[in-house]
């Protein structure tokens, strides 16, 4: 009896080891691996060979040279690079990143209870595919024009913008009516023209600065905002440098951070493929000091007793393979959802799917920005002149 090397073949007395080294060529292998010859006329090897065991392992590496060499020398016969190719196929529409996968909420408060994200690259895919206008889509679905404005003067073309998200915080501290803001740009490529960019948006340099002590601007966007520079393809802004807190030291990917229950709305009420959404925390609303501060304006007043019954809204729209809105209500108790359902069924029709249970109500229904039913949608959900 006798073991077989299973690098060289050579055979060697049965020995009872774990592993054994071959007398010929030298290389360390596992008995219990091993297979074992039936000869019984094998005798011990008790010498090693005068050939040198290290001609064996440069023999392998030889012939692995010369194999490489003509696998080489037959794919470049197939392939001829010197020739001119033919053209790569398109590539796949961008991926979009999951509400709590973008990287711009890592730099938001754990106090945020609104938050709303666009990524305009799926939308630039979709209107390639389709060959419609992205700015149109958008100008009809309410996206202010304004914006468009703002984009062009500063030069930054929609494949240019990553992401957009915006966090809101409404504080249940009486004397707190001013709502938290904060926001993150996240460009694809860094600007050509910053300072144009700085320009556009009138920004001044604030005698203040971000704890790190990063330059903070004074920028109007509507509202008077202060905006920082993270890297070369991030902007933070919002309203006091309080809102830059996190710039240091962001919060993990992920939105763990988040409130809870903002956490679970977003994750079960918007679909991860929507290029667009808005999600809430679930409260009180119409108790706020801010919706109070807004109900003294007889504009949103109506709009403010209309949201009352309401805990919490998510929405999105995704796009492949067609545009499809979902949206998810949350209200006090079951009574109000089921009047929440029926209203929706009333103002999507029956291309909508109405469902949710207990106090969710739940809407489905293909997406069209110019659709009568979705204005309607939208017009309720705007203060009244």
């Amino acid at each position: 009896m006798a073991w077989i090397c299973p690098h060289c073949n050579a055979m060697m007395t049965e020995q009872a080891v774990e592993f054994l080294d071959c007398d010929r060529c030298g290389e360390r292998f596992a008995t219990a691996r091993a297979e074992r010859s039936e000869s019984a006329t094998v005798r011990p090897n008790t010498q090693r060979p005068t050939t040198p065991s290290f001609l064996y392992s440069r023999s392998a590496i030889y012939l692995s040279f010369g194999l490489a060499a003509a696998i080489l020398i037959g794919g470049l016969a197939i392939v001829k690079p010197w020739q001119p190719q033919k053209a790569v196929e398109a590539s796949k529409p961008p991926t979009v990143v999951s509400p709590l996968g973008l990287s711009g909420l890592a730099y938001f408060p754990p106090s945020v209870n609104i938050v709303a994200a666009i990524q305009p690259l799926p939308l630039l895919a979709y209107s390639a595919r389709t060959k419609t206008d992205p700015r149109k889509f958008l100008l009809e679905a309410g996206v202010p024009e304004s914006i468009f404005g703002i984009l062009d003067r500063s030069k930054i073309p929609l494949d240019q913008i990553d992401h957009l998200a915006i966090g809101l915080t409404l504080h249940s501290v009486e004397d707190k009516p001013i709502p938290g803001v904060v926001a993150c740009l996240k460009l694809t490529r860094p600007l050509a023209d910053e300072s144009n960019f700085l320009a556009q948006l009138k920004a001044e340099k604030n005698s203040q600065q971000s704890k790190d002590g990063r330059t903070v601007y004074s920028v109007n966007a509507g509202v008077p905002l202060l905006l920082t520079k993270l890297d070369s393809q991030t902007y933070l802004l919002g309203l006091g440098t309080d809102d830059f807190a996190f710039i240091a030291k962001p919060h993990p990917t992920g939105g763990g951070h988040l409130p809870k229950e903002l956490r679970e709305t977003i994750m079960s009420k918007i679909d991860p493929t929507s290029f667009v959404w808005l999600a809430t925390d679930t409260d009180e609303w119409a108790k706020k000091p801010t919706m109070k501060f807004l109900s003294l304006n007889p504009s949103w007043k109506d709009l403010v007793a209309k949201l009352a019954p309401g805990r919490a809204i998510a929405g999105g729209v995704s796009l492949e393979p067609e545009p499809m809105l979902r949206l998810g209500v949350r209200v006090a108790d079951e009574a109000s959802a089921m009047a929440v359902r029926e209203y929706l069924k009333a103002k999507l029709g029956e291309r909508a799917t109405i469902g949710g249970k207990d106090v969710w109500a739940t809407a489905e229904a293909p997406f069209e920005a110019k659709d009568a039913a979705l204005s309607g949608l939208w017009s309720d959900l705007r203060p009244k002149k």
